[in-house]
């Protein structure tokens, strides 16, 4: 079996799989440091940012074995668009943004598409398996400040958590695509429609040390 170890960032890493496969077409809680459960393999309810990154990992690796036909995965990109913040901004590495895309970033309904197109080549049997893990660290107040010299908070509310040594294998028939010790940063914000609950408002890849 031949091993591709890319060291790309993880959605990056993704969408690179997606286009190899010929598969992608571009176009207030309370804040609080409860870590909750540990990883499961279920949904969990968004009531904190780690339970919405455990969801995460849920569906990028795990509903992903059960599909049996695309409409099936059809129905799994329209739940996690649900975790994702209307104005959910995903930005790009340099020098990994994909073709024709105007911006280092793409929004909320792009994010869905991808794992749409993903999860539905899965379905199919072109692309054979995903497995995601990773180390997360805990969650803090997201304490990113405009500009001086009248700084201020940029999101007051939201939340952050860091990722480190991700390992993402994408199977695509007898090549595994690899990352390797990826980087990434997370922040939520309040759901808008149920402020009890969280969803990823941003979400940025950072290069390996």
């Amino acid at each position: 079996m031949k091993r591709s170890f890319c060291f790309v960032p993880l959605l990056s890493a993704l969408v690179l799989v997606l286009l190899l496969a010929g598969c992608w077409n571009p176009f207030k809680p309370p804040i609080s440091d409860n870590p909750g459960p540990g990883p499961t393999d279920e949904i969990l309810p968004r009531t904190t940012p780690q339970n919405v990154l455990n969801n995460l990992r849920v569906y990028y690796s795990v509903k992903d074995n059960y599909l049996t036909s695309p409409e099936e995965a059809h129905s799994l990109a329209r739940q996690y668009l649900e975790m994702l913040h209307p104005d959910f901004k995903f930005y790009f590495l340099a020098g990994w943004v994909p073709p024709d895309l105007p911006e280092n970033w793409w929004a909320r309904d792009e994010e869905s598409r991808s794992l749409d197109s993903l999860l539905t080549k899965r379905a199919q049997g072109i692309v054979n398996e995903i497995q995601l893990s990773w180390n997360l660290g805990s969650a803090q107040p997201d304490n990113r400040w405009t500009e001086p010299p009248n700084s201020v908070l940029l999101h007051p509310g939201w939340m952050h958590i860091s990722a480190n040594l991700v390992l993402l294998d994408v199977v695509v028939g007898e090549e595994i695509h690899r990352v390797n010790n990826g980087l990434a940063d997370f922040y939520f914000a309040p759901d808008p429609a149920d402020t009890t609950l969280w969803v990823i408002s941003e979400w940025e890849d950072r290069p390996s040390l």
